[in-house]
């Protein structure tokens, strides 16, 4: 707190002078662990898959009407092969590495991308076609019975032969194929490649024994043959002409897809995984796969498509892919599966009974495409004020009198309107209503109330009876505060003293314990974080503070006084995190909650990386500082500056003192915030 100095040489923030193996599974459903099937994705995920069994997993069932896939893994069906696939024509090209066919005289040749060479088949000793290679004599020949001079030479057969370089290669990728003739061809002929799947022209090479294409196909599997023929884009009939061996080539590609993007926990959604080979084909697995979770769900171990039903007992995000397994692999874009979750959280204006309540209800998933509202109901269930439709976040607000009731929110459909008579329009005023299709349900909340206080350098009292000091001065100025921030050891500024406690309890005000023992120049690395964190939880336990009760660090803005400020880091954060937990405190942080601010930037690094920093910690934020006159009576609306990132902002100081009197600075925190009551 950017505290004056009464005795002080540079005001900083914190209120103080100076510083400051795969089961077997039918029709059932199938639970699974992290560790129920082994891993095989880990070559294409950063981290390594979860190798320890978890008490929870997802819940795997057949989908409707189907069979379980012979040879798979846990419900899981299969259908399809890849006949179907793959139909359309792929792209031409020369091969790598190759020259271009000369110009090409045969007329009416069709042009094509090809490479040409005169590497001829090499004959083989009984007349058959052997492979690619130089011509070469033959030997072992069987001379005929009757005289040699007596017999017209034999006229040479020509021979064919296609080859491809690869049996499966990824989608879009190039696969050369090489027909190879036992001689040049010459005249009005040329080698012709087909690929029969699409019926169209790969390539045509004339006056030369060899034609090399390169051809990348979208997916599926495509048959080729090569063909010396006269010029044609049609397939010609093997009939009467010299025709090649035929050779197929998968191109291998996946995807996924889910019949619901957005449900509640318990709800089924029904995933399939494709591939666009039949993965008996090569003897690959087609997998269902959880990122999030980095564990296969299912896999299938033939056709082309692979389904389940999964269900999430509890909320979450999950990122699906379809992986087909083996060299290469294919990977799919993920499907992003949430099971809905709802928040709830309520706030009022003021620290005694009634006034007006801030009630605001977040869930992990935008609703906006989904058939699905946000309602808030309270104990009575009366919907507050209206249901909401867009977003990730429903915010309404009522007025009561008197105790606050209890309230609770819910993702569901609204409930088809009834034709209104006047009973049903009397009985519909009388009898609390609710949304139809509840996917989820939040946990009840009472509002948290927002607690006036101020903080001080200073002691605010030299007697158990609190007749004396700050606090009597500060109840007459702006009213009676309902907690005090007070430092736990002597610094610049002294520590709290017997005499302060022993008048808290008296007026049953609240103590937020500060921390500021430290060059306040030094907030970076886990080790410091942590060293400061020992000694604050020491402090605390010296003066009797419970355990669960918080204690914020005082992490200063830089300047002057407190220039390595800048320097704060997730390390910092991480480390006070850890130290005051394990001490069983509650962390909170003092800092600026500025979006993009030094302390905000860390404090996002650190609770991207760890969220239980969130979760179990508290942010303090001192800004945005206001200028005016605000007594406790007419406090302003509690809008601390947001980090932009997960965290509770659980306090506002939202002005300094300026050397005023009574010199405090003043805040508001949420009740919720575990103050030290002694």
């Amino acid at each position: 707190m950017h505290l004056a100095a009464a005795v002080a040489v540079v005001a900083c923030q914190l209120t103080f002078v100076a510083y400051a193996a795969a089961p077997d599974a039918g029709s059932a459903s199938v639970a699974l662990s992290h560790s129920s099937i082994a891993c095989s994705i880990t070559s294409i995920i950063a981290a390594p898959c979860e190798a320890n069994p978890v008490a929870s997993g997802p819940q795997l069932k057949l989908p409707s009407g189907s069979g379980l896939c012979p040879a798979s893994g846990p419900a899981a069906a299969c259908t399809g092969n890849d006949r179907a696939i793959g139909t359309a024509p792929g792209v031409s090209s020369v091969p790598s590495g190759q020259s271009a066919c000369a110009s090409q005289s045969t007329a009416g040749l069709p042009s094509t991308p090809a490479a040409c060479s005169n590497v001829v088949l090499t004959p083989d000793p009984i007349g058959q076609a052997g492979g690619r290679g130089s011509s070469a004599g033959s030997s072992g020949v069987v001379l005929p019975s009757v005289p040699a001079a007596s017999l017209q030479p034999a006229l040479p057969v020509q021979r064919l032969a296609l080859d491809a370089d690869t049996t499966t290669v990824g989608a879009g990728h190039q696969a050369v194929l090489t027909a190879t003739a036992s001689e040049a061809v010459s005249g009005n002929s040329a080698i012709e490649i087909f690929d029969q799947t699409s019926g169209t022209l790969a390539g045509a090479c004339t006056q030369v024994s060899q034609c090399l294409v390169g051809y990348a196909a979208r997916g599926g599997v495509h048959t080729f043959a090569a063909y010396i023929t006269a010029p044609t884009t049609q397939q010609p009939a093997s009939l009467g002409m010299v025709s090649s061996n035929r050779v197929s080539v998968g191109w291998l590609d996946s995807t996924i897809a889910a019949d619901s993007t957005v449900v509640g926990p318990g709800h089924p959604v029904t995933i399939t995984a494709t591939s666009t080979v039949d993965v008996a084909r090569t003897g690959r697995r087609l997998e269902i796969y959880d990122l999030t979770a980095k564990t296969m769900l299912t896999y299938c171990s033939r056709g082309t498509s692979c389904t389940t039903s999964v269900t999430q007992a509890t909320g979450g995000a999950h990122d699906i892919v379809g992986y087909v397994t083996g060299r290469p692999e294919a990977v799919s874009t993920a499907v992003r599966v949430t099971w809905l979750t709802i928040a709830l959280s309520a706030s009022t204006t003021t620290s005694n009974t009634g006034g007006l309540v801030y009630l605001r209800a977040t869930t992990n998933a935008d609703i906006t495409t989904t058939p699905w509202v946000v309602g808030i109901y309270d104990d009575r269930g009366r919907l507050v004020d209206h249901a909401c439709k867009t977003g990730r976040s429903c915010s309404v607000q009522t007025w009561v009198t008197g105790a606050a009731p209890w309230y609770s929110a819910e993702v569901g459909a609204l409930p088809a309107p009834a034709q209104r008579t006047p009973l049903t329009k009397l009985l519909s005023n009388l009898a609390p209503g609710g949304l139809a299709d509840v996917q989820a349900h939040s946990s009840s909340v009472q509002p948290t109330r927002l607690l006036w206080g101020v903080d001080s350098c200073k002691a605010f009292t030299q007697d158990s009876a609190g007749a004396t000091g700050l606090l009597p001065q500060v109840t007459a100025a702006y009213g009676g505060p309902d907690f005090w921030g007070r430092y736990l050891t002597d610094t610049v500024c002294p520590g709290i003293s017997a005499a302060e406690i022993a008048a808290a309890a008296r007026d049953h005000m609240g103590i937020l314990p500060i921390y500021n023992d430290y060059d306040c120049s030094a907030v970076s690395s886990y080790a410091t974080g942590r060293g400061y964190a020992a000694s604050a939880s020491a402090a605390a336990a010296s003066l009797g503070i419970p355990k669960g009760r918080v204690i914020a660090v005082d992490i200063e803005p830089p300047g002057a006084a407190c220039p390595g400020a800048a320097g704060v880091d997730s390390g910092f954060i991480e480390g006070w995190y850890d130290g005051i937990f394990a001490a069983g405190y509650a962390p909170a942080f003092y800092g600026n909650g500025t979006n993009g601010s030094e302390f905000g930037t860390a404090w996002c690094t650190a609770v991207t990386a760890l969220p239980n920093i969130a979760r179990d910690s508290y942010l303090w934020s001192f800004e945005p500082s206001l200028q005016g006159s605000y007594v406790k009576a007419a406090a302003p609306e509690y809008l601390p500056y947001n980090t932009g990132c997960a965290g509770v902002s659980a306090a506002w100081q939202y002005q300094l003192s300026a050397g005023s009197d009574p010199d405090v600075d003043t805040d508001l925190a949420l009740s919720a915030l575990p103050l030290w009551y002694p």
